[in-house]
């Protein structure tokens, strides 16, 4: 049990990232655009797109684990997994793939639809379980890739 549930700390807190004392969703999340920017196939929408279901079913799987071992709070902040996919999501990208305008924009513009909660982003924060957890940051990732290409289109067409 303890081994499994160090795998599923390490999984869900990214390599302990989500212990940062200030701000740990949003540093996973800087992160997860370091990333993207850092390690170019991330930039392909063939790569991106499998990588980030890979890491949401691995997140999910963890926060269930993470959730039963200490029963605490639906989401703990030290779960940081689902902002990664959030954050990926925001990024996936036909048109302007891997441009510092996508990510310039991609970023703030997921933490306000993962911190505001619109619906149904608010739905699946309100509800407990790991995939609950995960589908709150991936609606609010579906917003931010949504609202990012808009304004991309409109300034860039």
């Amino acid at each position: 049990m303890q081994r499994n549930a160090t795998w599923a700390t390490a999984v869900s807190s990214v390599g302990g990232l989500g212990f940062v004392p200030v701000a740990p969703g949003t540093a996973a999340s800087a992160i997860a655009v370091l990333a993207y920017a850092l390690i170019g196939p991330l930039q392909h929408f063939a790569v991106l797109a499998p990588v980030t279901l890979v890491v949401f079913v691995l997140g999910g799987l963890s926060v269930g684990a993470v959730l039963r071992r200490d029963g605490g709070p639906k989401d703990p902040s030290h779960v940081v997994c689902d902002e990664v996919v959030g954050q990926w999501i925001a990024l996936l990208s036909l048109s302007y793939a891997g441009r510092w305008e996508l990510m310039l924009l991609a970023f703030p513009l997921f933490r306000l639809f993962d911190v505001w909660k619109p619906p149904p982003v608010s739905f699946f924060d309100r509800r407990p379980g790991p995939w609950n957890v995960m589908m709150d940051d991936v609606a609010a990732g579906i917003y931010a890739n949504l609202a990012s290409h808009l304004l991309l289109f409109l300034v860039l067409g």
